[in-house]
């Protein structure tokens, strides 16, 4: 269990200003280990995201005990935005206490993975959930329905499941000062109790899919209805009975487990702090004259919108970045089923089309996944603009930055689908 103290600030939502004041439901770091000619590690974190260098130190810990190389082990965030900030660029400083039992813990789950290895036979099966993540850039937009289930049957103990979906874990909203899983919490739960075994969550490409609000208006704190426990548990259990059923349908595949990954580096967009600033400067002064003349509470929510997004793009050029930066592309394999991980919000289109080009039978994208990039839309989206492009330290890569990373997975995984095919 990795529940934070209360008090702790609360990552995803710049809207938000308090910490915790309670405990919904508890946080947990979840280890998958398989082991067929070779060792690798799925770390599962119920956490909003993690940056390279947490990945890195959580590696450098297992890779020590229980001595799975650091290139095998790949660890993912479910994304919910009531867990902690793992690091402060774009949220409030981790509490450097609890980071530190955290990163200790996810450890600890590799170890208990590997002293319960065993026997066991791995299936695979795919569903289908599409009313529950929804484009917020397009209503008409894309998004992956798929539901990808990975089964576990193991003779010494009960099954373990894990169930991928591409869904922003945002049922509940900047207002919940309660920690929580969100829906995924309530799927994970379910699917255990059905499956009397173990289970874990992980999200995919959502960076422009969420449960149907605005992001905008999350942006502003503003409020918005249904975004309570009641319907994150009511969307929770409507993906894990999708889930259950797949499961039961799932097919055995075999094969080698092998894992490869390569360094890229992505462009960042060019940025001016003094045109930055001028523009904030501006955005203020207009949404000043709003208030002071009464405007309406649509004109001035937008004026405010519209600062929001200066003040981020200002907050990003004081960090006076540089004209690049590093992302790491991972895979893992085992026979015919490969998971590949993606360091940041990748949009639908392109897990989609990043699973469509992969060479193996099945493949899990896996989002938020050894690092923290921010969003990485697709070239197309930038001229269509909206939060997701909008320059800020959570959207700070360039146009280019997507196919770099898309180009360089599919590489990883042709290269991989040879590694356990030999």
């Amino acid at each position: 269990m990795i529940t934070p103290p209360l008090g702790t600030g609360l990552a995803g939502f710049a809207a938000r200003t308090d910490g915790a004041r309670g405990v919904h439901d508890d946080l947990y770091v979840r280890a998958l280990v398989l082991d067929g000619g070779g060792r690798a590690a799925l770390i599962l974190c119920d956490l909003c995201e993690l940056d390279a260098a947490v990945v890195e130190r959580i590696r450098r810990r297992i890779e020590q005990s229980p001595g799975i190389p650091a290139a095998s082990v790949m660890v993912a965030a479910i994304h919910t935005h009531a867990a902690p900030a793992t690091f402060g660029l774009y949220s409030s400083p981790p509490d450097a206490q609890w980071l530190e039992r955290f990163e200790r813990a996810a450890a600890s789950a590799a170890v208990q993975a590997c002293e319960s290895l065993g026997p066991a036979t791995i299936a695979v099966a795919h569903g289908r959930e599409a009313s529950i993540g929804h484009n917020r850039r397009c209503p008409d937009g894309p998004t992956d329905p798929t539901v990808t289930v990975v089964r576990c049957e193991r003779t010494a103990a009960g099954p373990a499941s894990l169930i991928q979906y591409a869904c922003h874990p945002t049922v509940l909203g900047p207002d919940n000062l309660l920690i929580s899983r969100d829906y995924p919490g309530f799927t994970v739960d379910a699917v255990e109790r059905v499956t009397g075994g173990w289970s874990a969550f992980a999200n995919g490409a959502c960076g422009d899919i969420n449960v149907g609000h605005s992001a905008g208006r999350t942006a502003l704190g503003l409020p918005m209805p249904g975004r309570t426990f009641e319907r994150a548990e009511a969307l929770g259990l409507r993906l894990a009975i999708e889930a259950v059923r797949a499961l039961r349908d799932a097919r055995p595949v075999e094969g080698r487990v092998a894992a490869r990954r390569r360094t890229v580096t992505v462009p960042l967009r060019a940025i001016s702090e003094q045109e930055v600033r001028s523009q904030t400067t501006a955005c203020r002064r207009r949404v000043e004259a709003l208030a002071a003349s009464g405007a309406g509470d649509d004109a001035l929510a937008e004026a405010r919108l519209e600062l929001f997004y200066a003040e981020a793009a200002l907050e990003w050029a004081e960090c006076h970045p540089g004209p690049s930066e590093a992302a790491e592309v991972q895979a893992l394999a085992a026979g015919d089923l490969a998971l590949i991980a993606l360091p940041g919000e990748f949009f639908a289109e392109s897990g989609v089309r990043l699973r469509g080009r992969s060479p193996f039978l099945h493949t899990v994208v896996a989002g938020y996944a050894n690092g923290g990039l921010g969003y990485v839309p697709p070239a197309s989206a930038f001229d269509e603009g909206g939060y997701e492009t909008r320059l800020s330290p959570w959207s700070r890569v360039g146009p280019g930055a997507e196919g770099v990373i898309v180009e360089a997975a599919v590489q990883v995984l042709e290269e991989l689908r040879e590694a356990v095919a030999t």
